[in-house]
């Protein structure tokens, strides 16, 4: 028959403290039989205790680590098995020379990980952390690979060397592999100080807690941030906090990789605008779905003169208790290829992305560019990137009505003194049959028809074309066809007479 485990005692120094503190009675009991001879400061002994019980990891049965070949314009060797003392000696040993296919090797993102590992000793997966930082080595986790417990906390450490700057945050997860924080049993039995004692156990914490908190080269944020902590000391014993959301990986500044980006459009826009203005603070909570409801959201395009260039700018405010609004262009920084930018704010929260003034081009470089992953909603599974399913198909009754066509089968009469003319033919040339008065209301049809015999007429069509398809046109040019008559609506008038009035005074 099995002994009953002895119950735990806590000395009485130790035993005032946790009534005075609310201390777990089973980190207290650690804490107890724990204590050196010289004696350690309770209050940091207790804060070690927890700490290591949040971030440790204890392993049995696991497979030594490993250094595999790595995988072409994704890493340049793999890690796998559990971290053991002394892996950081066979880690800096590694020859992480550029590849000869790599363009540029100033540009540092090759220099990257692949890890595939189940974690191991903590003391020696803090000190790879470091490493990877001091020599600007990034990492990833591949697809079907997964990343856990120690090993989660290598990987966000992940960091490249960018030409002369500072350097960028490095940290890929596919959409395929898996990466997911633990929070096993206390790693320091009752009776058994770890080596070092209490003080070295202080010593690593300390060292852990320095090291998530120093700032990231790229912007101002630690490589892991408050609620991420947080969340991990929330876990349970049996718990993983898994990243498997858009929004995980969106707040703590963690790439997605394998899946396909969609392009700036209305719904990307849409999404990138309520998530990039709230996870440089926290988890995005509920968001606005969307769907064409002009209480609630207003979106607009229009053409805008900046960088030299007359571009789209996208326009998006929210009416809700937390005003917010953004801005969007597509535009090319530093020679490359035209990326989506956006310039916004969210009030409530206080937080803003790109300059203070959004409206003045010169200030355009300053804007940030958008992620592919902010693009989607910020609940979407990564599962849903990696089979399509989180990026529809745009829905023509949802995207942004085109000057082309009517929104919602009405039409006011608009930009006249008294009355619009309505005419026989779509033309103004046509003899008059019926007077439509100001601020009048008619049904249309959806599409106008247009005057065949109009100079422009087949550049006009090809606008109109390009608008209906939610493709890129001259806005400039098109609002000049439908100023010069081009564009007519078949109306019934007052007098029951079917003719055509110009939707240059139309609001429709």
């Amino acid at each position: 028959m099995s002994r009953p485990p002895a119950p735990c005692h806590i000395p009485r120094r130790v035993s005032s403290h946790v009534r005075r503190k609310n201390l777990d009675p089973a980190i207290a009991c650690a804490l107890g039989s724990a204590q050196p001879a010289h004696g350690v400061p309770v209050v940091i002994r207790a804060l070690t205790a927890l700490s290591i019980s949040l971030v440790s990891l204890a392993f049995s049965g696991a497979v030594a680590m490993e250094i595999g070949p790595g995988q072409d314009g994704v890493c340049l060797a793999t890690l796998s098995g559990e971290i053991g003392s002394g892996d950081l000696a066979t880690i800096r040993a590694l020859d992480l020379a550029p590849p000869a296919t790599w363009d540029g090797p100033e540009d540092g993102r090759w220099k990257r990980l692949c890890l595939n590992s189940p974690g191991g000793d903590f003391r020696e997966s803090l000190a790879i952390a470091r490493h990877l930082v001091t020599e600007r080595i990034g990492t990833v986790i591949a697809e079907d690979a997964t990343c856990s417990g120690t090993c989660a906390l290598v990987f966000m450490f992940g960091t490249v060397a960018q030409g002369q700057a500072s350097g960028l945050t490095s940290r890929q997860l596919h959409v395929g592999g898996t990466l997911a924080f633990q929070r096993p049993q206390p790693a320091v039995p009752a009776g058994d100080a770890p080596d070092g004692g209490a003080d070295g156990l202080v010593q690593t914490m300390l060292g852990f807690h320095a090291l998530a908190s120093r700032m990231r080269p790229d912007v101002s944020r630690p490589f892991l941030d408050a609620d991420l902590i947080e969340a991990l000391r929330s876990l349970g014993d049996a718990e993983s906090l898994a990243i498997d959301t858009v929004n995980k990986a969106g707040r703590w500044g963690i790439g997605v990789i394998g899946f396909k980006a969609p392009a700036l459009s209305d719904r990307a826009f849409f999404h990138a605008c309520q998530n990039l203005t709230i996870w440089p603070r926290q988890l995005a909570g509920d968001q606005v779905v969307f769907a064409r409801n002009d209480a609630v959201f207003a979106l607009s395009v229009s053409n805008w003169t900046a960088g030299g260039a007359v571009r789209d700018r996208y326009d998006l405010q929210f009416a809700s208790r937390d005003v917010f609004d953004c801005s969007a262009t597509l535009a090319a920084q530093g020679g490359a290829e035209a990326l989506p930018l956006i310039c916004g704010s969210r009030g409530e929260a206080d937080i803003g992305i790109g300059p203070a003034d959004c409206g003045d081009p010169d200030l355009l470089y300053l804007w940030a560019p958008i992620p592919a992953l902010a693009m989607v909603p910020a609940a979407t599974p990564l599962a849903a990137l990696a089979d399509g399913s989180a990026l529809p198909e745009e829905d023509p009754a949802l995207t942004r009505p085109t000057p082309c066509q009517s929104d919602d089968g009405e039409a006011e009469v608009i930009n006249v003194n008294n009355y619009t003319s309505l005419r026989r033919d779509p033309h103004v040339e046509s003899a008059k049959i019926d007077e439509l008065p100001k601020g009048a209301t008619f049904p249309v049809p959806r599409d106008p028809e247009p005057d065949t015999r109009h100079a422009d007429h087949a550049q006009c069509a090809a606008l109109c074309a390009a608008a209906n398809a939610h493709q890129p046109y001259d806005r400039a040019a098109l609002g000049a066809c439908i100023d010069e008559n081009w564009m007519w609506f078949r109306i019934t008038g007052p007098k029951g007479a079917e003719g055509y009035a110009s939707a240059k005074y139309l609001d429709f």
